[in-house]
């Protein structure tokens, strides 16, 4: 006798195995109400004081007086050379703070944004249920992987069956994962118009659970070595600081292009407070955790020790003889350590030619030891290298 309740669960499982994104680590089924219901573009007005905001805008100044003698020919450069960059650049050195405000509170829809937060654009997501859909299923598989890294919940094993996540309580996952000895870490806040999911009035997007994770590694690999300071190349908004902060208490030092410094400095003041972060150029205060610094200065620094340098899907599409200087000036730190999480698809790199990978650039020199290698716990075809050097 047919068991038509089983049947259509059969059904509707293969169906999710079909169209489901090959990106995802899980098979994931989400009724179309969990998605209105919890799916959302988040929105927050401006919390920054006048004094923050002249901060930055005095930054962006002292980041004129040398940007335009590192110009490098890869995927990033190329990237923050469109106007919207352009007009934020702009907007700061001639401090006008609301044309600024006006541009950062709907930097969602701008090409500010690409590269930074969703897969989609606000364009596609706004106008699809499909790629919301889509969408939500990337964060909910971050989601997924995060709370098995965390062991909060079992690690799903095709092998032994049960690979379809259905009816979890993903509220009450988020409250677990974002739980340390007793205390919840708020998010960080996420530019206007991203995409994400609303929990205990709070707003997550991916990037939150990717880079909680790679906060927590950070954090382990700082204690268990026994490392002062995190320099990070290459930070994106700035998630991988923040968590880090979080959690630990050591120094982190973020490396980047000028327009990117300019929204990190933006979000991880609104994110963490405004004297918990440092600007370069300014008098160092004793509370600042986190320093931003334009890229070239890595390179004026005196090699430092007991560092955990650390690079997040950036180094293979960027240009290739910079990159090769970065893990020069790597290798040259004493009683270190070199984290990546990168991939290595020797895709084009948009430039006329090919990206290269962390292994091909670390390889041609010496000083370092390879300590691990595995895939990344949350992302399909990425990679976790952890090197030692000198």
């Amino acid at each position: 006798m047919f068991d038509l309740k089983k049947i259509k669960i059969k059904l509707r499982k293969a169906k999710i195995k079909i169209l489901q994104d090959k990106k995802t680590l899980h098979d994931i089924h989400i009724s179309k109400q969990y998605l209105k219901d919890n799916f959302k573009f988040n929105f927050n007005e401006n919390i920054l004081s006048d004094k923050g905001i002249d901060r930055i805008f005095a930054f962006a100044n002292y980041l004129e007086k040398e940007r335009n003698n590192f110009k490098n020919n890869d995927m990033w450069n190329k990237i923050t050379s469109n106007e919207d960059h352009k007009k934020l650049y702009n907007f700061c050195t001639k401090n006008n703070k609301d044309e600024f405000l006006k541009l950062l509170s709907s930097l969602g829809k701008t090409k500010l944004s690409h590269g930074f937060l969703n897969y989609a654009s606000f364009s596609k997501l706004s106008n699809s249920a499909s790629e919301r859909n889509k969408e939500a299923n990337q964060l909910l598989d971050k989601l997924l992987s995060l709370g098995e890294y965390r062991k909060k919940i079992k690690v799903y094993n095709p092998e032994q069956g049960g690979w379809i996540a259905e009816n979890l309580d993903y509220e009450e996952l988020i409250e677990k994962i974002f739980t340390f000895q007793g205390n919840k870490i708020k998010p960080f806040l996420s530019p206007n118009y991203t995409f994400g999911i609303e929990s205990g009035k709070n707003f997550y997007c991916m990037k939150d659970f990717m880079m909680l994770y790679a906060g927590i590694k950070l954090d382990q690999i700082s204690k268990n070595y026994k490392l002062k300071y995190v320099n990070e190349i290459g930070a994106g908004l700035g998630f991988s600081a923040y968590y880090f902060s979080k959690l630990n208490k050591n120094y982190y030092n973020i490396y980047d292009l000028p327009s990117v410094l300019i929204l990190q400095a933006y979000f991880l003041m609104s994110s963490i407070g405004e004297n918990k972060v440092h600007l370069s150029g300014e008098r160092k205060n004793e509370i600042a955790q986190i320093s931003l610094c334009p890229f070239w200065e890595i390179f004026d620094n005196e090699s430092q020790s007991d560092i955990l340098w650390y690079n997040h899907d950036a180094l293979p599409e960027i240009d290739n003889l910079l990159a090769q200087k970065y893990i020069k000036k790597i290798i040259s730190a004493k009683n270190s350590y070199f984290f990546s999480i990168n991939q290595e698809a020797r895709n084009d790199n948009s430039v006329g030619g090919n990206q290269h990978t962390v292994y091909d650039l670390i390889e041609k020199e010496g000083g370092y030891k390879l300590i691990n290698r595995s895939r990344d716990f949350l992302r399909a075809g990425y990679i976790e290298e952890l090197y030692s050097v000198n």
